[in-house]
């Protein structure tokens, strides 16, 4: 009897077509297996996004023009200035360690990885040599450009920067530029030649580039070599000690990874080399 008086219920939601009446007719909410969202309600404004055979999760918005981007692997509410378009760019540095975190609506990464600049050769004195001697100069640091998905920066990156090889995580890193020669002149010789430092090299990233190498005295009463110059310019330029017993420092590099310029003087003049500039980690992001 009950089940009959159930079926006969339920014939007077159905209209003459043959159809059931939804609105009346059933109870529950229905799952996702059968086509349901697995939800009795739905808050006002969110978006509906799939959670496998679970219940529908809803997305809603956090501030006034948020949309929905892709992180490669959940929708997010993103603020629009950060997402979708290519519009969204952020630029930041380091010049001394610490770690980087990618943001979670990072798209894709562009990092400039810069070595530190070699440091230019001292003039050193020789009471017996009455020529100007002068220092090689210290090579430019090298550099390594890396380009990828956000995808492809496997969590927090260690950031090494300073005064030698630079580095993003294990992904890329450039070493710093060569010391250039230092200027010791012998009395039967007074300038047998000093080389320049190497340049420094990057490697691991999507372009890898070498530092310009140190400037090379080649003879004597010449200026002192000048520093190379990293993929950011900056070397220091030459200087020429001609005053007896007064030496001339050599030029700091200007730029990061730059490289420093040899020394110069006569006699027992002394003549430091310029310091190499420390290099540089840039990081472009984009959204």
């Amino acid at each position: 009897m009950t089940q009959a008086f159930n079926l006969g219920q339920l014939a007077n939601k159905v209209n003459t077509s043959g159809q059931l009446d939804a609105s009346t007719g059933l109870v529950n909410t229905a799952p996702v297996v059968n086509g349901g969202t697995g939800r009795a309600t739905l808050t006002s404004g969110t978006v509906l996004v799939g959670n496998g055979s679970s219940q529908v999760t809803m997305l809603a918005g956090t501030t006034t023009n948020d949309v929905l981007a892709w992180n490669g692997s959940a929708w997010l509410s993103t603020p629009a200035s950060s997402a979708g378009g290519g519009g969204g760019y952020q630029l930041s540095s380091f010049t001394s360690p610490g770690t980087y975190t990618k943001p979670a609506s990072l798209k894709a990464i562009k990092v400039t990885v810069v070595g530190a600049g070699g440091n230019g050769g001292a003039k050193n004195p020789n009471p017996a040599n009455g020529t100007n001697s002068s220092g090689g100069g210290g090579g430019g640091g090298g550099a390594a450009i890396y380009y990828a998905p956000a995808a492809s920066i496997p969590g927090p990156q260690p950031i090494t920067v300073g005064t030698g090889t630079s580095s993003f995580g294990a992904i890329a890193s450039a070493t710093a530029g060569g010391v250039g020669t230092a200027a010791t002149p012998g009395a039967s010789a007074p300038n047998t030649g000093y080389a320049g430092g190497n340049g420094g090299t990057g490697s691991g990233g999507s372009i890898n580039i070498v530092g310009s190498g140190g400037g090379t005295v080649s003879a004597f009463n010449q200026a002192s070599g000048f520093g190379g110059s990293s993929i950011l310019g900056g070397g220091g330029r030459p200087v020429f000690g001609n005053v007896p017993a007064v030496g001339v420092n050599g030029i700091a590099g200007g730029n990061y990874g730059g490289g420093g310029s040899g020394g110069s003087g006569w006699f027992t003049a002394l003549g430091t080399g310029g310091t190499g500039a420390p290099g540089i980690v840039i990081i472009e992001e984009f959204f």
